[in-house]
């Protein structure tokens, strides 16, 4: 039994015998309050911490399934926190500046679960979220009561009807669906010019290790995405095989794998050879 009296005009809380034994609290140990939900709070000893953050103590928590996947409220909003954190600067280091000790402990779980993929692009270790995981709990919508949803080959093309100087950039995405920039200030001019679609997640991007720009737009990946999977799945691996099992641009695939590889989802053993994580 736990119960709350005032002191020295402070709210104290008086720990039983029989709840001090159980958390195996003893007098002048250290404890800590972790915020859980709006109203409640995990309550342990600081020595306990680390087993928290290493992910030990698990953390009851409501969970959400969608297809075959399991994810629970909390681990979602870990998601979301991560989600707000651009690819190149999710660092370890970063990450532990915005998560709480309980959430650190939640970012382990999902990590276990593989929805969060660790993963190294040059000296640095960065942290993806699986896009499986990212389209059912971060993107997802769902259709109308009785209405089916439409295949990416049925929806119309969104025309972004673009002016000035990178027009025919964005005219060329419209038409293939990807686009590959050579220069930073292209590619930074792209950006801009498509940045409310970039922030609705119409239009995908990312440097590679070239240092050259792949963009492409959410249509052309989501359209493209499974036969590139289906592709490595039956062995290939290059870029050429993948792209002719595919049957697509060479330059439209590599774009695609680039972006798997910054969320973890596949790796870049060398140069134009790629493998599932």
């Amino acid at each position: 039994m736990m119960k709350v009296f005032k002191q020295n005009n402070k709210l104290a809380v008086y720990l039983s015998p029989e709840a001090a034994k159980e958390l195996g609290i003893e007098e002048n140990d250290d404890v800590d309050f972790f915020k859980y939900s709006d109203k409640a709070f995990l309550f342990m000893k600081k020595s306990e911490v680390a087993n928290l953050l290493a992910g030990i103590t698990s953390v009851p928590q409501p969970v959400i399934q969608r297809g075959g996947d399991y994810i629970g409220v909390e681990e979602i909003a870990v998601l979301k926190k991560l989600d707000t954190i651009r690819y190149p600067q999710r660092t370890l280091e970063k990450i532990n500046d915005i998560l709480n000790a309980q959430e650190k402990a939640l970012l382990q779980q999902l990590i276990r679960k593989k929805a969060v993929n660790p993963f190294k692009k040059g000296n640095v270790e960065l942290y993806g979220i699986s896009k499986s995981i990212y389209d059912k709990f971060l993107m997802r919508k769902k259709p109308s009561q009785g209405e089916a949803s439409p295949s990416v080959q049925s929806k119309p093309i969104e025309r972004m009807h673009i002016e000035g100087p990178y027009a025919p950039l964005i005219r060329s995405l419209e038409e293939r669906g990807y686009l590959v920039v050579q220069t930073e200030a292209e590619a930074g001019g792209v950006s801009l010019a498509l940045e409310d679609r970039i922030r609705h997640g119409k239009v995908l991007g990312t440097r590679s290790f070239n240092k050259r720009f792949y963009i492409v737009t959410r249509q052309f990946f989501d359209q493209h995405n499974p036969a590139i999977i289906k592709a490595m799945r039956e062995g290939a691996s290059k870029v050429a095989e993948i792209a002719d099992k595919a049957r697509m641009p060479e330059e439209g695939s590599r774009a695609i794998l680039y972006l798997l590889a910054e969320n973890g989802d596949v790796r870049e053993r060398r140069k134009d050879s790629f493998t599932l994580a």
